[in-house]
């Protein structure tokens, strides 16, 4: 048997063992590094995002590379619902624990999978703190996949033609930052 096989095959089989064919297929879907470095968003940052999107009672807050959950804990803090979207097993984990800290781990959902294949259409409310290229690599499925009057807000970097509907300046570590906020049509 060809060794190089061997170790993909085995991990498959014991990813169905262990969570059905949907946990191996985000199993095999999330083998890939992270596209960006975690960076944490500020708090205060935190604050604007949930006030800039008008969070409230009845929302679904995704956060696309969602790092230690801290945007959508606040979500659920808000009354909404949050879904915390991360490749990397060890930031799903965090963002758990996180939110079992705030006492809010029932009103948040974790998935570990590539925020690029997760569906995102029950969404009312999406944020990212991407790379520009990312952004923009993700802004398609945004038009098409998301109902009209979903939020999308991005910290720092734009979407790039795509104007943005409000931006803010918000204080980051590293000097004044912007929050930009987008409405689909």
């Amino acid at each position: 048997m060809n060794k190089k096989l061997l170790l993909p095959v085995c991990a498959l089989s014991v990813a169905i063992l262990l969570g059905g064919v949907s946990g191996a297929l985000h199993a095999q879907a999330a083998a890939r590094a992270p596209d960006v470095y975690y960076e944490p968003t500020p708090e205060n940052v935190v604050d604007r995002v949930v006030s800039l999107a008008g969070v409230r009672a009845g929302d679904i807050v995704y956060d696309l590379g969602c790092g230690d959950g801290r945007i959508a804990i606040a979500a659920a803090k808000a009354g909404a619902r949050g879904v915390c979207v991360d490749i990397d097993p060890v930031r799903i984990r965090e963002s758990r624990a996180n939110a079992a800290a705030a006492g809010v781990e029932a009103r948040v959902r974790f998935v570990e999978a590539d925020l690029f294949t997760v569906p995102i259409a029950d969404a009312t409310v999406v944020f990212v703190f991407l790379w520009p290229d990312l952004n923009l690599k993700l802004r398609p499925r945004l038009w098409n996949e998301l109902k009209p009057g979903t939020r999308v807000i991005s910290y720092v970097h734009t979407m790039g033609d795509w104007a943005p509907r409000e931006t803010v300046k918000v204080q980051g570590r590293y000097g004044q930052r912007e929050l930009y906020l987008w409405t689909i049509n």
